[in-house]
């Protein structure tokens, strides 16, 4: 062996959003003056930063590097041991590479948000909202949905009650919303009710919202028909009541003319006529119908998108905004900051089409999960995700829509991969988009979604190092990635 080293520690524990260092030490048991390079290999590698990458040692010399890990406080950190390997490769003799083994044990955290949609749900007998609860943790998440008002006049009916998520994944529940008495009368009833996401040992997470009663009969339909009821009463009254009196005052025999009878001048016409050889006069012609008139022209749309026309997301139907977790119906609220994902080079392997695939974490997809929507036929997906590079020349990345559509078979029945969107090594960021177009696709054809799936994936084409997606923009900010899917939610 041409080299000694040592790592201290060969295990270390960090909290994701913080850091911790290792150090490697060196000793150089040549006779040659060497210089060594230094590289991390591992899951852990995407959060390594190595200082120096390079030492140059004379003989008998030794000298040290540190090795920080600054795992993301995001899914992207999974809870539990993630074995690494540090590379230790001489410039003059690589023959002798060397190989130092070390654990990093990354602490768990929970971190949960839920969200009800809508927020306001209205009906007569019964209202349908949806929830969601998104596991923004790095560990699975087990927890109960109970729903309450003030006043105990609903009933409540969640489906499923019970849940387990993920990490990085988000799980839908149906509701029911029962009145306790039917309003048959009057205007509509406001009942704010509470939605609790239960878990061991914690505060439980509250989602408010309000159910709108309706009455049967409103109240301006009661005004109609008492107005109607009271028209009716009058005329069945004047028809029976009012009784005309017909008579006739003329006499017997002829008629006996009265006053002076009108005579006439001898050889005068009755009327001025027009000389035979003068033509009557017409009158003057309307001008025909819009004749010096302004053409009337139509405004024009409203929008948002990027200043030339494009909507955000792309010409697509329905939009949904790129988190933490996966694709959501509405953006990240205002007090919550940009994140970024990092996708590493050596990703894990995709399903194929026809295989079994489980809603479980990835570190490359973006996933959500229990969509019940209705296909819109003569629409295909559109994008807008925003990426960037590290500084490698050669960096580019292509996009993967992997679809399920029953959610009863958990396997991967449609597939679209779009072509591959080369990087500028300027360390900005660039949208990438549908326009690039489509690689190839397999599968199924769209369908309606019945607790189905969608996954974004993001596969690095050609680079050797990771890639960067933007995620989890407040609506306010730049960069938003966002994408249009062909369908609509189930109306409730």
């Amino acid at each position: 062996m041409s080299i000694w080293s040592s790592l201290d520690p060969a295990s270390a524990t960090v909290d994701p959003g913080g850091a911790v260092t290792v150090t490697l030490r060196l000793r150089n048991t040549t006779d040659l003056v060497e210089e060594y390079r230094i590289a991390v290999a591992g899951e852990p590698a995407v959060w390594a930063e190595v200082e120096p990458r390079t030492l140059r040692l004379y003989p008998g010399t030794t000298g040290s590097t540190e090795i920080t890990f600054r795992p993301p406080r995001t899914p992207d950190a999974t809870a539990g041991g993630h074995p690494f390997a540090v590379d230790v490769i001489p410039t003059e003799q690589p023959g002798d590479k060397t190989v130092v083994e070390g654990h990093l044990t990354v602490t768990p955290f929970t971190e949960v948000r839920a969200e009800l949609l809508p927020h306001t749900v209205r009906g007569r007998f019964r209202g349908k909202p949806r929830f969601a609860v998104d596991n923004l943790g790095n560990t699975r998440l087990t927890a109960s949905l109970t729903g309450k008002d003030n006043g105990g006049q609903l009933g409540f009916e969640l489906s499923p009650a019970n849940v387990q998520v993920e990490p990085g994944r988000a799980a839908w529940v149906r509701g029911r919303i029962k009145p306790g008495a039917i309003t048959w009368f009057g205007s509509r009833e406001s009942h704010p009710y509470k939605v609790n996401v239960l878990r061991s040992g914690v505060e439980p997470v509250e989602v408010e919202g309000v159910f709108l009663q309706q009455a049967i009969m409103p109240r301006w339909l009661l005004g109609l028909m008492g107005l109607l009821l009271t028209s009716a009463l009058a005329f069945t009254i004047a028809w029976f009541t009012f009784d005309p009196k017909f008579g006739s005052k003329a006499r017997e025999g002829g008629m006996v003319p009265v006053g002076n009878p009108l005579s006439l001048p001898d050889n005068q016409p009755s009327a001025k006529a027009p000389a035979p050889d003068q033509e009557p006069k017409q009158a003057p012609a309307a001008p025909p119908a819009g004749d010096g008139g302004e053409n009337e022209g139509g405004g024009e749309g409203e929008g948002q998108g990027d200043g030339q026309g494009r909507p955000l997301g792309g010409p697509g139907h329905h939009l949904l905004y790129l988190n933490k977790a996966g694709p959501w119906p509405e953006p990240a609220p205002a007090e919550e900051q940009a994140t970024s994902r990092t996708i590493p080079v050596e990703s894990p392997g995709f399903a194929q089409t026809g295989h079994e695939w489980k809603c479980t974490y990835s570190p490359v997809r973006f996933t959500i999960c229990g969509l019940h929507d209705i296909y819109q036929a003569g629409t295909e997906p559109t994008f807008d995700f925003w990426v960037r590079s590290n500084g490698d020349p050669e960096a580019s990345i292509s996009v993967i829509f992997d679809w399920n559509f029953d959610g009863d078979k958990e396997v991967l029945q449609r597939r679209e991969v779009f072509k591959t969107f080369r990087l500028e090594p300027n360390q900005e960021w660039q949208r990438y988009t549908e326009l690039v177009g489509s690689d190839f696709v397999e599968g199924d054809d769209y369908r309606d979604l019945t607790g189905g799936k969608l996954s974004i994936g993001f596969w690095i084409r050609s680079g050797n190092s990771p890639i960067e997606v933007r995620a989890n923009v407040p609506r306010e900010q730049e960069n938003i990635s966002a994408l249009r899917i062909p369908y609509e939610p189930t109306p409730e």
